[in-house]
């Protein structure tokens, strides 16, 4: 592939928060934990019934594919805030093709698609005219990000489109856009949007469950590659995730 060329630029972060209890991630993470268990276990035990339909079959699978996704989804930002928490999370930053990294993203959203069974909606994807346009950043990592946010996007929007738009409007800064015709997220809860566990309860009295590690890990590692992040939501309109990477020199 194209970026495989050109200088790489090895980053090793530093530890963040030494006061940071991490076992306490476990203990809130117990029913993230336990409920694509359930899942797996529950519908594993459904499919031995020999009178199934078809359709049954394909949906208790796709139910263990979704919850088995989950699970592993789990474990790695488990790992990753590991990494994070002890200084070890390395990055490798060169030439990102653009092209290049939507096109991977396209087969990966796709099958995200057919997993979730949303076929009512549409996938957009814009790109820079130029196919040999580029930035410096941690492919893998940025692809991550994105993965997280639009799978994020497909499971909070039932129909409409999700959008992911790359541009870059001079040499000094690359956007990145990923945008939704979702539920919306309440204005109170933008707020902690990124924490792993935000208060019990809401401002409004609201009892609020634990929203998982993916947008804690996507926070974190904005905040170790240098690239801002910001957050619009509309309740009842979607939702827009703003990436902002500046120049980085290879």
């Amino acid at each position: 592939m194209n970026d495989e060329t050109g200088p790489d630029e090895l980053v090793k972060n530093k530890p963040s928060d030494p006061g940071l209890n991490f076992p306490n991630y476990l203990s809130g993470l117990s029913h993230d934990i336990r409920t694509p268990l359930s899942a797996i276990i529950g519908f594993s035990d459904l499919l031995i019934e020999p009178r199934l339909s078809r359709a049954e079959q394909r949906s208790y699978c796709l139910m263990i594919a979704r919850s088995s996704r989950k699970l592993l989804d789990l474990m790695s930002n488990l790992i990753d805030l590991a990494k994070i928490e002890t200084g070890n999370l390395e990055f490798f930053f060169k030439p990102v093709y653009i092209k290049d990294l939507i096109d991977e993203l396209k087969i990966e959203i796709n099958e995200m698609v057919s997993l979730y069974e949303k076929k009512q909606i549409t996938l957009k994807f814009q790109a820079p005219v130029d196919n040999m346009a580029y930035f410096i950043t941690d492919k893998g990592r940025i692809f991550q990000i994105i993965r997280i946010l639009m799978e994020n996007s497909l499971r909070y929007t039932k129909e409409g489109s999700i959008s992911l738009v790359i541009k870059q409007d001079s040499p000094e800064l690359t956007t990145i856009e990923i945008s939704d015709t979702g539920c919306g997220i309440e204005k109170e809860l933008l707020k902690n949007l990124f924490e792993m566990f935000p208060p019990t309860d809401g401002p409004l009295g609201k009892k609020t469950k634990a929203r998982g590690m993916s947008l804690s890990v996507v926070k974190k590692l904005c905040d170790m590659m240098g690239v801002g992040i910001e957050v619009s939501s509309w309740v009842g309109a979607g939702t827009k995730f703003k990436l902002n990477v500046p120049r980085r020199e290879a």
